[in-house]
């Protein structure tokens, strides 16, 4: 190695442990390096200014387990104490980490970890959208057109049923987040409606038909019939449930029509 590539080397290694530093908060670390004219306080001020912005940040990001936890705040706080962020790290998947903290740490009770897994569940259908971006606009658009195709499901037979692309299942084992019919436990889906996260609970036959269109993929609905084998020319008892099953599920948001 050349003194020359050795000395750019040495610089690197020098930013990246001052860059660390700001980032845990290790304001003394730094000192030694502050220009002319420089004070701590002034290093405080802007490792403070990062801390709230990470806390601001961060409670957004789980904002629907604030509820379950009494002393969510000093948790917060607790968190970014003890689990800085790396060097350039944008801080985009703090939110899981301070579920996983969370999870390690406090020990929490089966209605908490309800909360943790909705929290979870959206995280993961945000992240999903942002991945396959193409797929997840694709059937926002179809979905805007559903209400009118509906009405054509029982006669159109040339329409396809499309299932929602972004979907995050969960299980929550107790009523803390449902109503009281609910079976317990219960499988919980997630799934993304315009700018929001909708969810939905499937039980029984309804949870049948929906893990048969995702195994089949887009189809008719005298297509679906036939891969279960209950499809009979004369009668139309068998596709009539299933349409009026579809529109139901595309009133929710999980199933449109193209």
């Amino acid at each position: 190695m050349t003194p020359r590539i050795e000395k750019q080397e040495t610089y690197r290694e020098h930013l990246s442990r001052i860059a660390q530093s700001l980032a845990a908060g290790h304001n003394t670390d730094v000192f030694e390096n502050l220009a002319a004219g420089s004070t701590p306080a002034q290093v405080k001020l802007f490792t403070d200014g990062n801390f709230d912005k990470r806390r601001e940040k961060l409670s957004r990001q789980v904002e629907s387990v604030a509820g379950a936890f009494p002393d969510f705040d000093d948790l917060l706080e607790r968190f970014i104490h003890e689990i800085p962020l790396a060097a350039y790290d944008t801080g985009a998947d703090d939110g899981e980490r301070f579920l996983q903290w969370l999870e390690q740490t406090q020990k929490p009770t089966d209605e908490q970890r309800d909360y943790i897994g909705c929290q979870r569940g959206r995280h993961a259908v945000e992240d999903a959208a942002r991945r396959n971006r193409l797929a997840h606009v694709r059937f926002q658009d179809l979905l805007g057109l559903a209400g009118g195709l509906a009405d054509e499901l029982d006669k159109n037979r040339s329409l396809v049923v499309y299932l929602n692309p972004m979907r995050v299942w969960t299980r929550f084992e107790t009523r803390e987040l449902l109503d009281e019919s609910a079976t317990l436990p219960a499988e919980v889906v997630f799934f993304p409606v315009a700018g929001d996260i909708h969810t939905a609970v499937l039980e029984g036959e309804g949870l049948d038909r929906i893990r048969e269109l995702a195994s089949f993929g887009p189809c008719t609905l005298d297509a679906w019939l036939r891969k279960l084998d209950h499809y009979v020319v004369t009668e139309c008892v068998g596709r009539s449930a299933l349409a009026t099953f579809c529109r139901e599920l595309s009133e929710m948001g999980l199933v449109a029509f193209g």
